[in-house]
């Protein structure tokens, strides 16, 4: 269930500067987003569609949410950025952190040979 999350966060992270209307002046901040979404969404596609084999890469889910989060303030730091665009990446780093630390609590105890 947290994997098609995952994967459906990732996907509105990708499209999310055109969904919002990112203004062609943050050309920065949408390529960063489009990074982040499409890594966040192989990710979550992976894990549903061989979780065996990408259990440990739910990790790197959380730090990518913390990445979400700041990237309006580090990425647009020279004019700053528009509250949508503030709005939009604080949610959605939120969500994505919150659900990388859940996919995180489901390897917990897991190891090659499968679970305890």
């Amino acid at each position: 269930m947290v994997e098609g999350l995952i994967l459906l966060a990732g996907v509105y992270a990708a499209i999310s500067p055109w969904v919002v209307h990112f203004s062609a002046g943050e050309p920065n901040i949408t390529v960063s987003n489009l990074i982040v979404g499409i890594t966040v969404g192989l990710i979550g596609l992976g894990l549903t569609m061989v979780p065996e084999r990408m259990f440990r890469m739910a990790w790197v889910i959380a730090p990518l949410g913390v990445w979400l989060l700041i990237s309006p303030w580090v990425v647009t730091a020279a004019h700053g950025a528009r509250a949508g665009i503030i709005w939009n990446n604080c949610w959605l780093g939120a969500i994505t952190l919150l659900l990388g630390c859940a996919a995180m609590g489901l390897t917990v105890g897991v190891t090659r040979r499968g679970p305890r």
